[in-house]
């Protein structure tokens, strides 16, 4: 199988980046200048507040919200002495202390960023960790010869004292000049780092993480990548620059796509990428997943759809739950879906055919680089994961809440919309000495209320004794009234 990159970045404002495998797309990641992404960056920050009720301070780091810290992810050598019968966190921590911090969560909406003092400096095949002691490998390493292997070659690495090191599942089969290349990587980033927070007063910013360009290609180029093929001069010498200090061998299979053509186009790719915002994504059989996230979690439902090719249907079932597993394991990879999720499988009654699809799933679950738990499918044909938030969904930044229905996905019909507002005239005209009343509604409702609702109208004006006009405004979108009232007295 061809495993390709291609990096579109030819607009400054937005970087779209494709894994693709035979011209079908396994792995998409988009970033716009609009919402900048912090996660990884690492800020000199000073404490502005401790709160011991929520075992956590919040730091300004220099953004505009304050960063969120809690007290499992304040390092040790941050604490001040302390009485050693009083251990709260006021005593622990003070106002006004200056920390290095890690953003490991962006900010969302209203909720600043989440912090940690735990530093941990990614590279191409291992994460360096100031402060830490821990020597190990990446648990998706799961080869117990290779583990080892790889386990013998750090101990015998000169890593210097007060760090640790873990190897990366980049860096399964790497051997010990390409590991050591990789600390003195690491360690000359770390001395800069280390130097800036000396020279610079907090807050401010220390080390930037990478562009997403050469993120990508850090956490997800492998050996089996024939080809990667960018359409921005900039980023195809930013690109080559980065391959050439990581993989010098491989430098030739950068290149710069210069075709009138978009890039994306030429692979067929826009349509995928379309696909990954749709509800729905459909398999080959004729099924279909109907994808939605929520506050709580994310919900996948699987349907059979005009899949009937089988002999019964429990045969029928299995097999759409079968080809399901690997279409929601690539949907969960594509659209960076996070936290608890719910698969809602076609029932089905034999428990070998249970087993089967929840082992499938976890297979189609291991080429991804977020952790994963899986349970059994339950009685109802419910199935519980979760999988580790990396990143941001993929709507954030290049998706907005919907202005018509304020993300509901759905918007009141022009019946409801209208008896909504002959229940507000009612309300407003309750009270005496209104000579004048005018409704402003979108021209849709207008039309409704002054074609099928002419008589109850009529009513309230006798009733009252008021004269009432309604108006259609173009610009008013669903849901959006407003009444204007003239008293006697004017």
């Amino acid at each position: 199988m061809t495993r390709k990159i291609l990096i579109n970045a030819q607009d400054t404002d937005e970087t779209r980046i494709a894994a693709v495998i035979e011209n079908k797309l396994e792995q998409f990641h988009i970033e716009t200048t609009a919402k900048q992404v912090t996660q990884g960056s690492i800020y000199k920050g000073v404490v502005t507040r401790v709160e011991p009720s929520l075992q956590a301070v919040f730091v300004d780091y220099g953004e505009p919200k304050n960063g969120f810290l809690q007290k499992n992810e304040i390092h040790k050598d941050y604490y001040q002495a302390v009485d050693s019968k009083n251990k709260g966190l006021f005593n622990l921590i003070k106002k006004g202390q200056e920390l290095i911090v890690q953003v490991t969560k962006d900010p969302i909406s209203s909720k600043g960023a989440m912090l940690t003092t735990f530093i941990s400096l990614p590279g191409r095949l291992s994460v360096l960790m100031p402060g830490n002691s821990t020597k190990g490998v990446s648990r998706k390493i799961d080869e117990e010869e290779e583990r080892k292997r790889l386990v013998g070659i750090i101990k015998n690495m000169k890593i210097p004292e007060g760090f640790g090191m873990i190897v990366r599942t980049a860096g399964r089969n790497s051997t010990k000049t390409l590991l050591t290349a990789d600390l003195r990587y690491l360690m000359r980033a770390w001395k800069n780092i280390d130097k800036k927070a000396i020279k610079n007063t907090a807050p401010c910013l220390l080390y930037k993480e990478q562009t997403l360009a050469v993120r990508s290609l850090r956490d997800y180029f492998t050996t089996d990548v024939k080809e990667i093929l960018i359409d921005s001069p900039e980023v195809f010498k930013e690109v080559k620059d980065f391959i050439g200090v990581i993989a010098p061998k491989q430098s030739k299979i950068v290149k710069q796509y210069k075709s009138e053509k978009p890039i994306f186009t030429k692979y067929q790719l826009e349509d995928q990428i379309a696909s990954i915002y749709r509800k729905q994504s459909t398999l080959k059989s004729g099924g279909a997943l109907v994808i939605e996230q929520t506050e709580a979690l994310v919900s996948i439902d699987v349907n059979s759809g005009k899949s009937t090719k089988k002999k019964n249907i429990e045969e029928t079932a299995f097999h759409t739950n079968l080809e399901a597993c690997e279409e929601v394991a690539r949907q969960l990879r594509l659209r960076d879906l996070g936290g608890l999720i719910v698969v809602d499988f076609i029932d089905m009654k034999e428990r070998r055919h249970k087993a089967e699809i929840t082992k499938t799933l976890k297979k189609h679950l291991k080429s991804d680089k977020a952790k994963t738990k899986v349970g059994g499918i339950t009685k109802f044909g419910l199935l519980e994961m979760s999988r580790q938030r990396i990143r941001h969904s993929i709507t954030f930044g290049s998706h907005e809440p919907c202005r018509y229905c304020n993300g509901r996905g759905q918007v009141p019909s022009v019946e409801t919309q209208g008896l909504a507002f002959l229940r507000q005239l009612n309300l407003k005209t309750l009270k005496p000495d209104i000579l004048q009343v005018t409704g402003f509604i979108p021209t849709s409702v207008a039309t409704y209320l002054l074609n099928k609702k002419r008589g109850e109208l009529t009513e309230i004006e006798q009733k009252r004794k008021v004269t009432i006009t309604i108006e259609g405004d173009s610009k008013m979108t669903s849901g959006q009234s407003h009444i204007d009232i003239i008293n006697q007295s004017h």
